[in-house]
């Protein structure tokens, strides 16, 4: 079993948060043989004041158009 946690900025909309962790859950399988139904992924979404890079904190993601 494996079990994987993500942090990442939160806007991104629940199909890319699916299509991402389809995609994770298949390199996992890829890299180590472990079936995707043993593979456990957490998610954490941040705000971006939370997240600093470079010493600077990331903008927030803007929303498609059609969601806003």
């Amino acid at each position: 079993m494996a079990i994987l946690t993500i942090d990442m900025r939160s806007g991104r909309t629940d199909e890319q948060k699916r299509r991402f962790a389809a995609a994770i859950l298949d390199a996992v399988n890829r890299a180590t043989g472990e079936p995707r139904e043993n593979v456990h992924l957490i998610i954490h979404e941040n705000p971006g004041i939370n997240l600093v890079e470079n010493g600077q904190h990331l903008p927030e993601i803007a929303k498609p158009v059609h969601e806003q």
